[in-house]
């Protein structure tokens, strides 16, 4: 997968939302990358390194769960005002991340005034569903 955003030829609203993330020592300690972003869905990629590594040499999992809560909590940013909070957050691990690129793809379900409703996935190189999940993302 390729860089498919340029912040120049976005919406305005949703460059500050890009902007606003990559400003995060979260974000750079990752290292993100934005793969593409809209109202409502956002796509990441996570160049992994060994220091990711858990004791089996796989990726850990709380480095999973961090990459599908920034994706699901900036993906609730682009339809919610403000700063969304995780409320609630479930994972499934499906198969075992390797020393590979990883991408995580997020969609919002439903959404009310304050609350967004999203689903999650994570995909290694070979488009294979690494990850699942499920939250709620809050703005007061």
């Amino acid at each position: 997968m390729l860089d498919l955003y340029n912040k120049s030829d976005l919406p305005i609203e949703i460059a500050e939302v890009i902007n606003e993330y990559e400003k995060g020592p979260h974000w750079k300690l990752m290292d993100f990358k934005v793969q593409s972003i809209d109202k409502g869905s956002v796509s990441l990629k996570l160049p992994t390194r060994e220091e990711f590594n858990n004791i089996k040499g796989t990726i850990h999992g709380g480095i999973l769960a961090a990459l599908l809560d920034t994706t699901m909590g900036m993906t609730a940013k682009t339809i919610l005002k403000g700063t969304p909070i995780t409320i609630q957050f479930n994972i499934q691990f499906l198969k075992p991340g390797i020393d590979e690129p990883l991408y995580s793809k997020s969609k919002v379900i439903d959404v009310g005034k304050s609350t967004c409703f999203l689903e999650g996935h994570i995909y290694n190189e070979l488009k294979e569903l690494i990850a699942y999940s499920t939250g709620t993302f809050k703005v007061n």
